[in-house]
């Protein structure tokens, strides 16, 4: 019963492609109704009230360019789920054509690998929601990664962390 509990509140909370933790990285992904995406994400130098901070962008390498700016601080870097390290963290996303959104940030760590998800409400053309559920691979210093969200459908990245 726990473990269907712990089960259906990753699927409440579902709905971050990428993790609630910062982390240093830079790679491709492929959407195959949109085209590829270019991301990366960087460790913010300043941590206020000693939280771990973020940077996360991600652009469509297309003629009708979109881009995502996702500010993220990891608030509770410690929980344990089922004996499974995770994170909840809070994220500010700016996107481009214009929107900004403003939501939780959720990262169980498994084995190998992690699954995060991210949900968020904001504004983008009127009154908009915001998800993504991802999962990484770890083959350091390689991630592989499998996403969807309100942008994409299906998205496979290869990124390089260092």
């Amino acid at each position: 019963m726990k473990r269907l509990f712990g089960a259906l509140l990753l699927l409440a909370l579902a709905l971050a492609q990428t993790p609630a933790y910062p982390e240093t990285a830079f790679g491709l992904g492929y959407a195959p109704d949109r085209g590829v995406y270019l991301q990366g994400g960087v460790l913010l130098p300043f941590s206020p009230l000693g939280l771990d901070t973020g940077l996360d962008l991600e652009a469509l390498l297309d003629p009708s360019p979109e881009g995502e700016a996702l500010f993220k601080a990891n608030l509770f870097p410690g929980l344990v789920v089922e004996g499974l390290y995770a994170s909840l963290g809070l994220g500010l996303d700016l996107r481009y054509p214009f929107g900004v959104h403003l939501g939780p940030l959720f990262s169980l760590e498994l084995p190998g690998g992690a699954l995060s998800a991210r949900l968020g409400l904001g504004y983008q053309g009127g009154l908009h929601l915001v998800y993504g559920l991802g999962l990484r691979f770890y083959l350091e210093p390689l991630a592989l990664e499998v996403a969807l969200s309100d942008r994409y459908p299906f998205r496979l990245s290869l990124l390089y962390l260092f």
